[in-house]
């Protein structure tokens, strides 16, 4: 079995606002209009993540991060499963268009990541969580991961892993 390669790798330092960050992934051109307060309560009633036109939303634990960690990778296959170390996790599909992977967050700045136009699968892993909403401090220290790698089929994105289950799971196993 041929071992499975990490092709590039890009490392940003990013904002996160309002709980909630951004992939936008395809020109909007010929699409209905995707407004985001619809997408964020989608997200809210689908376990943190919604998608829809070439873009999607990822809710975050913390209500901001003005320095966050972000980790793009992208592979030639499926890269070796970590997820235990991660406490957020989703999965996606993402058809990223002619303008690669943008990150945007509400009120701060957009970014650019040069991805390749193509069908990738992908994680969206987040760790270093402290509290659900305001986190003390507006640098926490949470960063994200996205994994990416060409796929064939297109699947919904879902939650796979959440910080909010291992926090009642730890206060059921303290209170017992």
């Amino acid at each position: 079995m041929a071992e499975v390669a990490l092709l590039k790798s890009w490392d940003l330092t990013v904002g996160l606002d309002q709980g909630q960050f951004y992939l936008q992934t395809e020109d909007p051109y010929g699409r209905p209009e995707v407004h985001g307060p619809k997408l964020v309560d989608r997200a809210i009633s689908r376990a943190g993540i919604a998608q829809a036109y070439g873009q999607l939303v990822v809710l975050s634990p913390h209500q901001n991060n003005f320095a966050m960690g972000l980790r793009v990778e992208l592979w030639d296959d499926r890269p070796p499963d970590d997820l235990s170390q991660w406490q957020e996790v989703f999965e996606v599909t993402l058809k990223v268009g002619r303008d690669g992977l943008i990150y945007d967050s509400p009120t701060l700045a957009s970014f650019r990541i040069p991805v390749p136009p193509g069908l990738y699968q992908g994680l969206i892993c987040g760790q270093g969580f402290s509290e659900h909403g305001w986190p003390g401090s507006t640098t926490p220290g949470d960063h994200w991961r996205i994994q990416l790698w060409p796929c064939t089929d297109e699947l919904d994105c879902r939650r796979v892993k959440s910080w909010r289950d291992d926090v009642e799971d730890l206060r059921s196993s303290s209170a017992g």
